[in-house]
């Protein structure tokens, strides 16, 4: 089924999936100033930090912000940026400009773009077509995927991190209508 939206659905549509951006931001932050720098960098034997964690969010975000305007965005392009990964300090600094883009992505009339990302490390990146509110859309999901890894790892740290982080949308509002 194809659904036909008018231009004011549409700008309803971005600007309900900015103010997610913003909130998604909002929560690294929350967790950001609810944590030490050792909380921030430990691992586990392997497996990522939460300063891992935050940087992948970060990072995925600023391939939207840089592709946004050529309408070209490339999720393989990460700077990979190991200070973020290492430094909260640096990690809260780098969510400061957010907000920001985010105006600056509401105003655009961008709206179409290309994305291109590796799906099989034995093939070329794929490149799709997609709109602008999709990929933001894919960034709330995406953040909120990494969130919940984090509230685990900060927990287990013996953090003690809202519950509501890391929880998709959909299952606040089914928990909030038990």
């Amino acid at each position: 089924m194809q659904v036909a939206l008018d231009q004011s659905n549409s700008d309803l549509s971005l600007d309900t999936l900015t103010n997610a951006c913003e909130n998604s931001i909002d929560d690294c932050q929350l967790i950001l100033e609810q944590i030490n720098d050792v909380m921030y960098t430990y691992r586990v034997e392997n497996h990522s930090s939460v300063g891992a964690h935050i940087r992948h969010i970060l990072e995925r975000f600023n391939c939207f912000f840089d592709g946004h305007p050529q309408q070209l965005i490339d999720y393989d392009n990460r700077k990979r940026d190991r200070n973020l990964e290492a430094s909260l300090v640096n990690a809260k600094h780098a969510l400061a400009g957010f907000s920001s883009s985010l105006n600056k992505v509401r105003s655009s009339k961008l709206t179409a773009v290309s994305v291109s990302e590796s799906v099989d490390d034995n093939h070329p990146p794929v490149v799709v077509q997609s709109t602008i509110e999709r990929e933001l859309m894919e960034l709330v999901s995406h953040t909120t995927h990494h969130l919940a890894i984090i509230v685990m790892l900060v927990n287990a740290q013996g953090g003690s991190l809202p519950v509501e982080l890391g929880k998709a949308p959909s299952t606040l509002i089914f928990e909030n209508r038990q």
